[in-house]
């Protein structure tokens, strides 16, 4: 899957386990921001996104959304890494900003391969012995896909994931992995991963939390009963994350560029939150087409780093018109 915005952490035991109770009271408070005036939502950040909201306050809005957060480089340390992150989070939320965590929601790995605090992976010595894999991750053969067609691993796979949520208390979460469909390269059947993504809800919601699920896929590409399953599986008031949401060869074809269209307002309708990340378009082209069938009211918001300023100092949908072809 393109989006694996590699997480991790190290930590276990140390983590002090939050009560479900205190883990419902916190996430109930969550409200997606207003696009509007916080269209930006942050990806992928890490413990140097301190230094930068202190050095460049412009840069960030009050009521952001910090899409998940991970304290890296601290593998002979864990109660540091936790005493960092905890005071990171409060100096985001002092700001009103709502931090999530990060989690893959097909994959394992071996404790002694997750680096980073909270962990961004179930731990495969976790899993039950003989667990059924459908592969490795290209690059890291110890890092396993679960055969999410395979009940027995996916309750195990949950059970941990429910394990870590528990220890590490937020109102948000993101499950990176969560689908490939066949036309990003998906192997494994698209219902059995629409499934996956359904239990994975259930857990959150169970737990008081939002979800925002990161999916592999062309939007145009998707069937209208794939996208119903997939509309369903996520759920009104989630999200989903997707990279490159309006690809070259869509983009260069007025038919698939409607069914692309009619994808994301089809989700939006139902009250899916959308986050479109720019990874192979530029911010200014994105905005241009979307803003031709963006509503006002639309949970529509364009994921974005940490480090780089916002473009012209800009948010979002400020004069999305001049940003066209940039």
């Amino acid at each position: 899957m393109p989006c694996d915005f590699e997480r991790a952490l190290l930590l276990g035991a140390l983590l002090i386990p939050a009560a479900a109770g205190s883990a419902r009271s916190a996430s109930n408070a969550f409200v997606w921001p207003d696009p509007q005036t916080n269209g930006i939502v942050l990806v992928n950040a890490n413990q140097n996104i301190a230094s930068y909201v202190r050095r460049h306050p412009d840069w960030f809005s009050q009521g952001e959304l910090v899409l998940d957060l991970s304290i890296s480089n601290r593998p002979d340390d864990p109660a540091a890494a936790e005493r960092e992150r905890s005071g990171i989070q409060q100096l985001l939320t002092s700001r009103g900003m709502t931090v999530g965590t990060y989690i893959s929601g097909t994959t394992v790995a071996p404790r002694a391969d997750i680096r980073y605090l909270p962990y961004d992976k179930v731990p495969a010595e976790w899993m039950p012995e003989g667990f059924a894999a459908a592969g490795s991750w290209p690059g890291e053969p110890q890092r396993k896909i679960i055969d999410v067609t395979d009940a027995r691993t996916r309750r195990a796979l949950h059970d941990g994931i429910r394990r870590l949520w528990r220890q590490s208390d937020a109102c948000l979460r993101f499950v990176d992995n969560a689908a490939s469909h066949s036309s990003t390269g998906g192997k494994q059947p698209w219902a059995a991963q629409c499934a996956n993504i359904r239990e994975i809800r259930r857990l959150g919601e169970s737990l008081g939390c939002r979800l925002v699920f990161n999916v592999s896929v062309q939007p145009a590409l998707l069937s209208d009963s794939g996208a119903g399953q997939l509309a369903k599986a996520i759920g009104r008031g989630n999200g989903i994350l997707l990279e490159d949401p309006w690809g070259e060869a869509t983009r260069k074809s007025p038919a698939l560029t409607r069914q692309a269209q009619a994808f994301y307002r089809r989700l939006l309708d139902q009250g899916i939150a959308v986050i479109m990340l720019p990874v192979k378009i530029s911010t200014g082209t994105l905005l241009g087409w979307v803003g031709t069938w963006r509503l006002p009211t639309d949970r529509l918001y364009l994921g974005w780093s940490f480090w780089k300023q916002p473009w012209d100092g800009k948010r979002p949908w400020e004069r999305t018109a001049q940003h066209a072809g940039q």
